[in-house]
């Protein structure tokens, strides 16, 4: 996908099926939680131990059903550094179709403070590492 560096293949589980025997729609969000670990520890190195991250909103488009024998590849980046947050563009496509969509997804993070649950800024190495991986520009 052009515009996305990191991209991961998530493996459909059996239980992740629901009664119409495709994916769950609660289960693509698992998918993105997914890949959005591999993303930060690639792109960021984000610790985990040390910075607190929860998801804030998501808004999610669902395109077309994932089936038990689909093989769904998750593409994100980041595409806004607020003072405190990260909005990224989430895309789901078949591994070796990408123009087959099973859905797209705009979401916020929100770095915080485990012990007050209170927004963190960012940190300056943070914001420096996203800016570097991505191959577009991040908005500020």
């Amino acid at each position: 996908m052009q515009n996305f560096k990191f991209s991961k293949t998530v493996e459909v589980r059996y239980n992740d099926l629901d009664t119409m025997q495709h994916v769950n729609n609660a289960v693509y969000l698992t998918y993105i939680e997914q890949a959005r670990s591999g993303y930060l520890t690639t792109a960021c190195q984000w610790d985990w131990s040390k910075l607190g991250l929860v998801l804030a909103k998501t808004d999610i488009n669902y395109r077309r059903p994932i089936l038990f024998h689909h093989k769904p590849t998750v593409w994100i980046r980041s595409s806004k550094l607020g003072q405190s947050s990260i909005t990224q563009e989430v895309v789901i496509t078949e591994k070796d179709h990408i123009n087959m969509i099973y859905a797209d997804a705009m979401i916020v993070l929100v770095h915080v403070d485990f012990k007050s649950g209170r927004p963190l800024p960012l940190p300056d190495y943070i914001r420096s590492r996203i800016d570097s991986y991505e191959t577009i520009k991040v908005e500020r």
